[in-house]
């Protein structure tokens, strides 16, 4: 059962921390009976996630394998589906004051293998779905130290692996999260690379804490909101999606992956107030007729990001949600999420039936340039560019590419996004496409360079080509 910390006032080194995990230590005293997180029946109140969390960040800080990097936290990879074990997992290595990698469960296990080699994790926490795929391949390119909330894979490939349950772990005895200064790095979040090798977005602790304390505020989340989480860990709009409703306080309902087709109906018997996925989603809601007039009356917040949202969809929603505010969010991974938005009324992108980007957010800014990294006039497409507080520190271990997307023009570091767009007179922005060869696939992107690398190591080919598509 859970063991509440006893309720006391964070002290004062708390107050300048940037660890990600503060705010549920402080519901965890203010407010420990309340609900954090909810799934397939279960769920865990303020103070039994913060029992969990210490619990891990306890065995973490005390195990042998755990090592820091010059001039950087720890690394512990996140291998788990969504749903209460995956938060509680994250939640425990922010808590130990480390970055956090997420590792994508359908992800071959070439590419696991590969993201163990690239970063040189202290330790993995993974839960059932995620002990599945501890092969002997992958066990013998683990950390030496492996958490588990399932049943224990063998070990006998690697005994240098100490595998521990997390049922097994000894009391907490950390109290409040480890100090994480502003420039550490929070999270590292792979993404499809040119190459063939994923790219990996570092994202600083106060660049996240930024963005969690005002996207929460913006969107004028409420203690009493029940927030929609139907992301996986390894895409960053579950950052949004986990962050922003424990910063207000509020409960979130993880949708199961067996559930898509049925979230109409999930979302009436959780009575939530909160909708965040991607356009997708409700297009496919749209597509299979469960949007029906009234059908999301309890929502008065809708959030939809990673895509561009048609026109059609919006309508559809709206007549299904009329109690719903919409905001359509915009943002790469290397902005922390989301950096742009726009809410209702909604612009529409003329001749393309999307709904525009938007404007900067607070603390980020957004320009247009044109091939040679001069600022063009308002109407004139170009490559959309975000400065400001956001900005990932770059890719790990690719100074080159970092350099290449982040360069910096009349002493303000930008952040190259790929994407052409355009400003309107009224300041409004608006997506027109790719500039290169990047694709989105239910919010995910994959480079067509990568789909093309890949297929040539398979087939053997040994010039190089481009993908007909």
């Amino acid at each position: 059962g859970a063991q509440p910390h006893p309720v006391k006032k964070p002290s004062k080194t708390m107050e300048i921390n940037s660890n990600l995990a503060c705010t549920i230590y402080r519901h965890s005293l203010s407010t420990p009976d309340a609900p954090a997180v909810v799934c397939r029946g279960q769920s865990l109140n303020y103070a039994e996630f913060a029992n969990g969390a210490t619990r891990i960040a306890t065995c973490l800080r005390q195990s042998d394998a755990w090592r820091q990097p010059a001039g950087s936290p720890p690394r512990v990879g996140i291998l788990a589906s969504r749903g209460i074990d995956a938060c509680v997992a994250l939640m425990g290595a922010c808590w130990a004051g480390a970055t956090y990698v997420p590792i994508g469960l359908k992800l071959p296990e070439e590419r696991i293998l590969t993201l163990l080699s690239l970063c040189n994790l202290s330790a993995i926490i993974a839960d059932e779905e995620g002990a599945k795929l501890l092969s002997e391949r992958v066990l013998a390119a683990c950390p030496p130290l492996v958490i588990h909330t399932g049943k224990a894979p063998a070990a006998a490939s690697n005994p240098a692996v100490e595998l521990i349950a997390l049922d097994a772990l000894p009391a907490a005895t950390a109290t409040e999260p480890a100090l994480m200064a502003a420039s550490d790095t929070a999270y590292i979040i792979f993404t499809s690379g040119t190459t063939g090798v994923p790219k990996g977005v570092m994202i600083s602790a106060g660049a996240a804490r930024h963005y969690v304390a005002m996207i929460t505020e913006q969107l004028g989340l409420q203690a009493s909101d029940r927030a929609l989480e139907t992301c996986e860990l390894s895409f960053d709009f579950s950052v949004h999606n986990m962050f922003s409703t424990w910063e207000a306080g509020a409960s979130l309902h993880i949708l199961p992956a067996t559930m898509v087709m049925n979230a109409v109906k999930f979302a009436q018997n959780s009575g939530l107030t909160v909708w965040n996925s991607v356009p997708s989603l409700a297009g496919l809601l749209r597509q299979i007729k469960a949007l029906k007039p009234d059908s999301l009356s309890s929502l008065r917040l809708t959030v939809f990001g990673g895509e561009q949202l048609p026109e059609g969809a919006v309508a559809a929603w709206q007549s299904a949600a009329p109690n719903s505010t919409v905001f359509n969010l915009y943002g790469p991974t290397e902005a922390t999420v989301f950096c742009l938005a726009q809410t209702t009324p909604l612009s529409i992108t003329p001749g393309r039936g999307v709904v525009a980007i938007g404007a900067p957010l607070p603390g980020n800014e957004a320009a247009i340039f044109d091939a040679h990294g001069q600022e063009v006039a308002d109407g004139t497409p170009g490559e959309l560019a975000i400065a400001g507080v956001q900005l990932a520190d770059g890719y790990h271990d690719k100074p080159e590419l970092t350099a290449a997307r982040f360069p910096t023009r009349d002493g303000k570091r930008w952040y190259l996004t790929g994407d052409l767009a355009i400003k309107d007179a009224a300041g409004t922005f608006h997506c027109l496409g790719r500039i290169d060869n990047q694709v989105k696939v239910m919010g995910y992107r994959v480079e067509l360079e990568e789909v093309d690398a890949h297929l040539r190591v398979t087939s053997g080919a040994d010039v190089v080509g481009s993908v007909a598509w």
